[in-house]
């Protein structure tokens, strides 16, 4: 069942199957009571954790993204998404990622959250499950082996203080995008500069004067209402200590204060109409130099391969579009889909690192004959990087300037449309 759902990753699980008995088979399996997600994943998990284990750096990238159901209203087993009138299902997913050479390992550590209605009565302290992701994706990855350095890496919906508490529990490390402007903790060591700014973490971050040396280029990709562009920004960053809320329950105070260190980026001068890039980041890793600085915002935008990692989830593998009938058998259906869309962000992954490579060498010949005659090059002497761009072309990008690198749904409307070639071509070389 995974091959066949491998072999077509953006077909129906119908036209996957090729089959009535295949198909009543993949049905059975998915609906079985002694089926479940973290059984399908555990594989995958293992192996996953296991190449971490060998590695000097890892970076745990993780976020949460809504599965949408609401064209499929007789679904059950699914709770309110979005402004609580859509309906779906809440995944949680955390990449290993190696930075220095930005390969993806794979799935660490997968939850899915059935979102709650709202209460009624306003509650002051109150942990949802969908709150308490970040904190069981520290606990669920677990303490790194001696020598190696794990590093949670999220986004602003983490600034939880158990998350951070957690991940320092289990001698791991954090960098997360600060949310809340949160009362700082200060021995003697009270900045004597800017002291009413000193009392609150994001104030504090942003009063900090820029690193006179502290020039830092970043390119921005491009979205639907503006074109990519460059970004210079500048740097602070000082050390920080921050407590636990005074109106968390007991439990939770009980915690000791957490040291960090906070990084400021932003951009001073940004193109007229353009938004600012602004980021402030917490991280219990010491930054003391422009080096360390950098290399923390650096590691923090590679946030973004969980994000890419989703929407090839819903893009490449069409989760979606599922018929299938109750949220618990998504959740099966995810076991399988999940490993197959982390192995297609590997395959472009690589394509970005390494785009000089000779694209016989890691696609199937034919195809790359097949894609070469179409664009009239050789196949021989075609990379991978002219490979995938062709393969973009025929899913309608077209490559301008100003455009960012080709999406999901114009690379799989490419990759369909050759594949679709490559099929009838190896039909026709079978019968010939």
């Amino acid at each position: 069942m995974g091959a066949r759902m491998a072999a077509h990753p953006d077909a129906s699980l119908p036209q996957q199957m090729q089959g009535w008995a295949e198909l009543t088979g993949a049905y059975r399996l998915l609906n079985h009571p002694q089926v479940h997600l973290n059984a399908l994943l555990a594989p995958h998990g293992s192996h996953t954790l296991e190449q971490a284990r060998s590695q000097p750096v890892v970076l745990w990238v993780e976020d949460t993204t809504e599965l949408d159901f609401t064209a499929h209203p007789h679904m059950s087993g699914v709770g309110p998404i979005g402004d609580g009138r859509g309906r779906g299902l809440l995944l949680h997913s955390t990449l290993g990622v190696r930075p220095d050479t930005r390969q993806v390992l794979g799935l660490g550590h997968v939850q899915v959250v059935l979102r709650q209605p709202r209460p009624k009565q306003t509650v002051h302290w109150r942990r949802t499950p969908e709150a308490r992701v970040w904190e069981r994706s520290a606990q669920g990855i677990g303490a790194p082996p001696e020598g190696s350095l794990w590093v949670h890496v999220s986004d602003s919906g983490s600034d939880i203080f158990e998350y951070l508490a957690t991940c320092v529990q289990h001698h791991k490390h954090f960098l997360v995008r600060v949310y809340h402007n949160r009362i700082l903790t200060w021995g003697q060591d009270l900045p004597q500069a800017d002291q009413a700014e000193a009392h609150k973490l994001l104030d504090y971050a942003r009063s900090l004067p820029p690193h006179p040396d502290s020039a830092y280029t970043i390119q921005v990709e491009a979205t639907k209402k503006q074109p990519a562009r460059t970004a210079h920004l500048a740097l602070a960053w000082a050390p920080v200590t921050i407590s636990a809320p005074e109106r968390a329950p007991a439990e939770v105070r009980a915690y000791p204060p957490v040291s960090a260190w906070v990084v400021h980026a932003w951009e001073p001068d940004p193109p007229e109409g353009a938004k600012a890039v602004e980021w402030v980041l917490i991280t219990s890793l010491p930054v003391r130099s422009l080096a360390e600085a950098q290399e923390k915002v650096g590691w923090y935008r590679l946030r973004w391969l969980c994000e890419d990692f989703h929407q090839c989830l819903k893009t490449g593998c069409k989760v979606e579009a599922s018929q299938l009938d109750d949220g618990a058998d998504v959740q099966n259906l995810l076991g399988f889909a999940a490993p197959i869309a982390v192995h297609l962000l590997q395959v472009r992954q690589e394509v970005r690192q390494a785009p000089e490579i000779l694209a016989v060498e890691v696609v199937d010949p034919l195809r790359v004959e097949i894609l070469a005659r179409l664009l009239k090059n050789d196949a021989q002497t075609l990379s991978v990087e002219q490979f995938f761009r062709g393969v973009a072309r025929l899913g309608g990008y077209l490559g301008r300037k100003s455009d960012g690198p080709p999406g999901w749904r114009t690379l799989w409307r490419g990759w369909q449309y050759l594949s679709d070639l490559t099929f009838g071509a190896r039909l026709f070389q079978d019968t010939s």
